[in-house]
């Protein structure tokens, strides 16, 4: 039973009805009331929404004549807010459309509220996304660097020829190469502070290099390396405890995302969509071919 509350289909379903209650009233209403006066009810709980509002804002409290004042302007609002909505205003607008489908996926949001998942549901979650929360890879690891602009068309050559000389003797390898503001050498370094100071290329080519000897040329932003790779631990996936926090995040995140997708096809049940063809968009799929 309790799963069966719990079930987004049925928090669907609900909506479905509330949403299509709506529709109905509002139609209804429209019909029969073409030629009555709309009433506008400031309720006690706006005023108070107004207050606290003013409060939050002003760090005092608003005096009678603001509150009436704030009041005021929401009656004025709410006045020109339906007429807007009577005319046509709120259509094709691109800001407008866009912010009333993020209130509707919002109130899917909240009536389909999600319960928290229990330990079971994170570990399970954590199993079948383990890339998602693998740990760093950290390497170890010194780099001589030749300069691509002074060496020009050399450089390869120079790289190849100075690699050759490190395998014999790397003892002054922090000298071999040309000046760079960088370090020459890297301890237990992560793949992402590398790669923010070597870039991506390096670091992939670092992840295919085998330690234990120097090998190369790698190529980064600044130009060529040789690189010797002492020590490589690739990074683990951590047990729940260590990332459970996350990992709840990840999975509320996903189960809103899905929760958003399946309301959003409920809808889309409703509706016969016709794409018309365009000569304009023809030609250019064609120009694509």
């Amino acid at each position: 039973m309790n799963r069966l509350v719990k079930d987004p289909l049925l928090h669907f379903v609900f909506l479905g009805g509330v949403l299509f209650a709506v529709f109905q009233w509002g139609a209804a209403d429209g019909a029969a009331g073409i030629n009555q006066v709309d009433e506008i009810v400031v309720t006690e709980g706006r005023v108070r929404t107004l207050y606290l509002t003013f409060e939050k804002v002003w760090q005092r409290s608003p005096s009678a004549d603001e509150l009436e004042g704030l009041i005021q302007e929401y009656i004025r609002e709410e006045v020109l807010y339906r007429e807007a909505v009577t005319m046509g205003l709120d259509r094709d607008d691109v800001i407008v459309r866009r912010r009333m489908r993020q209130k509707l996926e919002f109130l899917s949001e909240d009536i389909a509220r999600l319960e928290e998942p229990e330990e079971e549901d994170l570990r399970e979650y954590l199993a079948s996304h383990p890339e998602k929360f693998r740990q760093d890879t950290r390497f170890s690891f010194r780099q001589v660097y030749l300069n691509t602009n002074d060496r020009g068309q050399a450089a390869e050559a120079d790289a190849v020829a100075l690699l050759a000389r490190l395998e014999k003797e790397d003892g002054d390898a922090v000298n071999a190469g040309d000046r760079i503001m960088i370090e020459h050498r890297f301890e237990n370094e992560t793949g992402r502070e590398i790669e923010r100071i070597l870039g991506g290329r390096f670091l992939e080519a670092l992840r295919n290099t085998k330690p234990g000897s120097w090998q190369g040329p790698i190529v980064s932003g600044f130009g060529l390396h040789l690189v010797h790779i002492s020590e490589r631990v690739d990074g683990e996936v951590p047990g729940l405890a260590e990332v459970r926090d996350v990992v709840l995040r990840e999975l509320m995140a996903e189960k809103r995302r899905e929760t958003n997708e399946s309301f959003y096809q409920m809808l889309r049940e409703r509706y016969k969509v016709t794409v018309e063809k365009s000569d304009a968009l023809s030609s250019t799929r064609a120009s694509m071919l």
